[in-house]
């Protein structure tokens, strides 16, 4: 790999409370340049030896995963003190994006399209299932967090699976504890809301929990609290949608039904399967054929919306100022350990034992485990209302994520607080990032620079107090 080749930053997309994502240009030689999307851990967690295994973790597995339907990682290394993953960008939206999109103009989300995204879905997730490794042993993955913000759909309507963050595999670096859950709340498999090892079908799971939300535009399962949200899921109480929707065709509801089943062992075996269900029913049941052109015209209204919304805060003239200081600041590097020292190529190997817990929610009476924000997610999670849009659909969290009151207890723990209505225990803030990195000294410079720019402008009376 060349060591001029640079990443420069164009645009912030998403932040949270581990990780941020940026929009930017991979550039080579003779004017070679590339649209990504870079990945970065926030710097004060890259002295976490379990988070950044974790996000290893990610890294590892995404880099083996070559289908249309998942998003491709291209480049992995580590300057300024932090961690970063080059990956496809991809222009387009959200499917939470698209969702909120359509709920606000007040129309349903066609059945036709939401069971051919669903379709496009299952076939991600059978290729992530039946990845084999380079001695022909099958990896085992499992997603873990499929939900609408981890669908991202391009605006020329194709379907893509990102994040596998949470991913099980037998690979991991970083292995989970018996009795402890990670992912979104709300799209857990009842087997792992209960804190019980999880296979392919807790995926199959959460694609029958996105297909129904979409056909009955609300959620399926969203308690007043966490606590009161991983109860839900464990009943795993399912409403018909046909009473919710009386257009679509009932001969949905069996499919469904089998997707969402309880038990794993009366749910689909294989996300093809499910796949294969949806195909034929869209085949007989359809009003009208249903491809990629069709879901791009979703894609572009959520796009014309989150559009519309960044121009009203340009107004401001604020954003355009946080963005020219955030190129200023982050300039990415590609691996070179040979000819530069401050970014190194990643041996993801050497990041092996010595495993640390962080668990987000503790279930079935298992024992030990310290919270980490947001379940353990590197990407935003579940977002607070009133988030604003940002581009790819995705959002930017107005505040820090919240952590739910009962991470790291026990179900009769969780339990006992809320009938003492005992406050929830307070988060620590995060450690801060040691005085004098590389990183810290290029913020400061920056701030001295538009300091020195916005005093000479008071000075010549472009700006007035």
């Amino acid at each position: 790999m060349a060591s001029d080749q640079r990443y420069r930053v164009i645009d912030r997309l998403e932040a949270g409370g581990m990780a941020e994502v940026f929009k930017a240009e991979a550039i080579g030689l003779q004017g070679f340049k590339k649209r990504v999307a870079i990945k970065r851990v926030l710097p004060h967690l890259a002295s976490k030896e379990a988070f950044i295994k974790m996000f290893l973790d990610e890294a590892r597995l995404s880099a083996k995963l070559s289908h249309s339907n998942c998003v491709q990682v291209f480049d992995i290394g580590v300057g300024d003190g932090t961690y970063f993953i080059v990956m496809e960008f991809v222009d387009g939206a959200n499917l939470r994006g698209i969702i909120d999109t359509l709920k606000n103009s007040n129309r349903p989300f066609p059945y036709e399209e939401a069971t051919f995204i669903a379709i496009e879905l299952c076939k991600g997730l059978q290729y992530a299932h039946g990845l084999l490794d380079d001695a022909g042993n099958l990896l085992n993955i499992v997603h873990r967090d499929m939900s609408p913000p981890n669908v991202l759909i391009t605006q020329h309507g194709e379907v893509k699976i990102v994040d596998f963050g949470l991913a099980k595999a037998s690979t991991q670096l970083e292995k989970s504890e018996p009795g402890i859950i990670k992912g979104k709340f709300s799209y857990l498999a009842p087997e792992a809301a209960k804190g019980q090892e999880v296979d392919a079908r807790a995926d199959i799971f959460a694609i029958g929990i996105m297909l129904w939300e979409l056909l009955a535009g609300r959620r399926l399962f969203m308690g007043k609290t966490d606590l009161e949200t991983v109860q839900m899921v464990q009943r795993a109480i399912i409403p018909p949608i046909t009473r919710i929707r009386p257009d679509v065709p009932p001969e949905l509801e069996p499919i469904l039904a089998r997707a969402l089943a309880a038990e794993p062992s009366q749910r689909y075996t294989t996300a093809r399967e499910l796949g294969a269900d949806l195909n034929a029913f869209l085949f007989r049941y359809g009003n009208h054929a249903v491809t990629d052109f069709e879901v791009a015209d979703l894609v572009r209204s959520a796009m014309e919306q989150r559009r519309r919304e960044r121009e009203a805060a340009r107004s401001t003239g604020v954003e355009e100022f946080l963005q020219w200081a955030e190129q200023a600041v982050f300039q990415f590097q590609s691996i070179d350990a040979q000819n530069d020292a401050g970014s190194i190529a990643l041996d993801l190997d050497s990041f092996g034992g010595g495993r640390t817990s962080h668990a987000p929610l503790q279930l079935g009476g298992a024992s030990g485990g310290r919270a980490m924000p947001s379940a353990g997610d590197l990407s935003a999670l579940e977002e607070p209302p009133g988030a604003n849009p940002v581009a790819m659909g995705r959002t930017v969290p107005t505040a820090t994520p919240m952590m739910s009151p009962f991470a790291g207890q026990s179900l009769s723990q969780a339990q006992a607080q809320v009938a003492a209505q005992t406050p929830p225990t307070p988060v620590e803030p995060a450690t801060q990032p040691a005085k004098g990195s590389g990183l810290a000294t290029k913020i400061g410079l920056v701030l001295l620079a538009i300091g020195v720019v916005v005093g000479g402008l008071f000075a010549s009376g472009v700006l007035k107090h």
